[in-house]
């Protein structure tokens, strides 16, 4: 593993300000424009170690668990809205998706978008969780960085960074090779933990120290995003923003069939969407195209 001090991706200033330090870990923010992050950041490899390391990221163990049939189905019915939303954000209906999952895991998404008739391809950093995701489904999965990947220019009509963008030490250039591997007028979505959600500033307004980045403990995430420093970032990768919302962690059109576990707990599926009508929900939710 890498470290590397980092700039503000979000605004490109070297203005770091340190809040706290966990373990090894320095957990601050740009004092220009907000975002929160660690610096020196990590960089890691698609190795076996890396795989051991992530066993212990709070959420990606359930990643390794056996993909069931349910889950694919839950899967299938989200791709469904979400080409939907874009139908109705664009006037785009394809006939044919060329469609990129970045951090996709043991890739139920990827399985579940060719199983819609879509030209689906994955990748993830996770080298245990690519080969168990291609023994059980057989979905074009690749263990890559994204910047390394060699991913075609103009190809993709769809890419998506669903939970993804929080673990990147370089999200700016990330996104910047995600628009070059869109298709003109091609569309991404990345939803990402909120760092403004409400049940983050009660915590800090209770003068609690400042343990996570964006609802984990480093270095799981790297980045913690607010609809305004996402915003930021889009706009200086040259997106042309389509969407923006904060949601709920049950929100079923945006997040992970894992987090639909917590629907059985109403006290908190109450309070998150009391946030979420006043833009303090736990996920930012962006819709971008490429001009």
């Amino acid at each position: 593993m890498k470290m590397q001090w980092i700039e503000c991706n979000a605004c490109g200033a070297d203005s770091f300000q340190s809040l706290s330090k966990m373990g090894d870990w320095n957990i601050g923010k740009c004092t220009k424009c907000g975002l929160i992050y660690l610096n020196p950041a990590p960089f890691f490899e698609p190795t076996s170690e890396f795989s051991n390391i992530s066993k212990g990221f709070q959420y990606t163990r359930y990643m390794h668990e056996k993909i069931t049939h349910t889950i694919f189905e839950y899967e299938r019915a989200q791709l469904k809205k979400q080409q939907s939303v874009i139908a109705g954000l664009t006037g785009q209906t394809f006939t044919s998706i060329n469609y990129l999952e970045v951090g996709c895991g043991s890739g139920a998404s990827v399985k579940a978008a060719t199983d819609l008739g879509w030209q689906a391809t994955g990748f993830d950093l996770d080298p245990e969780l690519i080969n168990e995701g291609i023994e059980q489904h057989g979905a074009d999965l690749r263990c890559t960085p994204l910047l390394q990947g060699g991913f075609e220019a103009d190809k993709y009509h769809y890419v998506r960074l669903r939970d993804v963008i929080e673990h990147l030490p370089n999200p700016y250039d990330s996104l910047v090779e995600i628009k070059r591997i869109l298709r003109p007028g091609g569309i991404s979505l990345i939803v990402a933990p909120n760092e403004k959600a409400l049940i983050n500033q009660i915590r800090y307004l209770l003068g609690f120290k400042k343990k996570m980045v964006a609802y984990a403990e480093p270095p799981h995430h790297i980045h913690g995003f607010t609809p305004d420093t996402l915003r930021r970032i889009l706009e200086r990768a040259g997106f042309k923003i389509l969407a923006m919302k904060t949601t709920t962690p049950v929100d079923s059109e945006y997040v992970t069939s894992n987090n639909m576990r917590s629907a059985s707990r109403p006290d908190l599926v109450a309070i998150w969407k009391a946030a979420r009508i006043f833009g303090m929900g736990n996920f930012v939710v962006a819709w971008v195209q490429k001009p």
